[in-house]
């Protein structure tokens, strides 16, 4: 009769040898697993076990099979917090899928609750900041907050200065998708002086170099945001780090923001811009020709044709929209000037957008005074008034006679005295 450990070398054989059939690989692990014994070896071969089987689901793109497994097995022969790092191993292989975010939620709100049960506080707070960092990424932004409020003063009150630098970190990104820009500064400004104090990350201090380039890019201060974005971009690109495309864009963004078209293209035909060459940083490209010729027109046609590489970044999505009210007001400028009185479906025919629009931003332009002109929505055309000259020759009179007056009052003072 076969011992216990000939029957568990047994089955390490047969994961073996199945690990080129993927069918075979997946029944020999969760026989592996099924397999009772609390030998610190055996559990170590179960552990690799876990972390394969959930490394072949998710090639297989099936991370629902992942999370059934964090469900259904109760981890024997483990300790609590050996139990929750295997866990956490498989929230981090389906977080490599695009398109889980909604799934590493529920992970993560399982393993939370375990967490709280087991009184884990520091994974607990671990994976409350990831779920936070998810709900970011989902634009549930009160729903961080809330997180974020809840967490930090036991974080606080333990004084751990790492976990508080995260917290204070994803705190500014949160505030910042409210457009809280006052608590997005403070949070970042706490950020700083946490990481001041211990040894930051260099990729949590490239975090908080973006973060500070993405705020100082909201106040228009696209010098100083093009240098945060530098710094971020260095580090990220020395980790290989996949956000180093995205701070690319960001750096290329400042240039094309202050109009510096010759500063793109160094950029884009440098070591980095050809690093990460492809339809991301072409379309910042096609962003910056179309901004240099000031053409609405093909502005237009380059948003939509490189629209998912635009709209899915937010900060890229805010700051692509102002800079296409600008184009929009030159363009209507240039389209009005000649006339006193010019017909809206002309304007619409001239500059080939939505009459809407240019309705909307007609009333925008009369409201803030940059128009001296009317909308005549009876006949469907903008009447502009002719520009007043103001001299200052009435001024300058009341200015000479009040000194007159002056002069003739002093006289009579002088005569009454003799």
């Amino acid at each position: 009769m076969a011992t216990l450990i000939e029957k568990f070398q047994a089955l390490l054989q047969e994961v073996d040898n199945a690990r080129l059939d993927t069918n075979n690989l997946e029944a020999a692990l969760l026989k592996l697993l099924t397999f009772d014994s609390k030998s610190e070896e055996h559990l170590k071969h179960k552990e690799s076990a876990y972390n394969k089987l959930s490394s072949l689901y998710c090639k297989q793109n099936k991370p629902q099979l992942v999370f059934q497994i964090m469900k259904t097995h109760d981890f024997s022969g483990f300790n609590q917090t050996r139990a929750a790092k295997i866990m956490r191993q498989m929230i981090d292989q389906v977080s490599q899928l695009e398109g889980t975010v909604e799934l590493q939620v529920e992970m993560c709100q399982f393993l939370i609750d375990q967490c709280a049960r087991d009184k884990k506080n520091y994974l607990k707070h671990k994976m409350q900041i990831r779920l936070a960092t998810l709900y970011n990424e989902q634009e549930k932004f009160s729903q961080g907050i809330e997180i974020i409020d809840k967490i930090v003063v036991e974080v606080r009150k333990a004084d751990d200065k790492h976990l508080l630098l995260e917290i204070y970190l994803i705190e500014s990104k949160l505030h910042f998708g409210q457009t809280n820009l006052a608590k997005a500064k403070a949070s970042l400004t706490a950020a700083r002086a946490c990481s001041n104090t211990i040894y930051c990350p260099p990729h949590v201090q490239a975090e908080i170099d973006m973060m500070a380039g993405v705020l100082y890019a909201e106040e228009r201060d696209y010098r100083t945001s093009y240098s945060y974005f530098y710094e971020a971009f260095e580090a990220f690109n020395n980790l290989e780090d996949k956000r180093a495309l995205g701070t690319l864009k960001y750096m290329l963004l400042c240039k094309i923001m202050i109009g510096a078209t010759d500063e793109v293209k160094q950029i884009l035909t440098g070591k980095h811009g050809l690093k990460y060459a492809g339809r991301h940083l072409e379309a910042m490209k096609a962003i910056s020709n179309s901004n240099q010729k000031k053409s609405l027109i093909e502005f237009t046609k380059v948003l939509e044709e490189y629209r998912e590489e635009i709209e899915g970044d937010k900060v890229m999505r805010l700051h692509i929209k102002q800079l296409y009210e600008v184009l929009l007001e030159m363009n209507l400028f240039q389209v009005i000037q000649p006339y006193s009185k010019v017909q809206i479906d002309y304007i619409t025919q001239r500059m080939q957008i939505d009459v809407e629009i240019i309705q909307r931003k007609l009333s925008e332009l009369i409201l803030d005074k940059k128009i001296d002109g009317t909308l005549d929505q009876g006949n469907d055309c903008l009447i502009l008034f002719d520009t007043v000259k103001h001299d200052n020759l009435y001024q300058h009179s009341l200015s000479l006679i009040n000194n007159l007056n002056g002069v003739v009052d002093k006289l009579f003072d002088r005569v009454k005295v003799k």
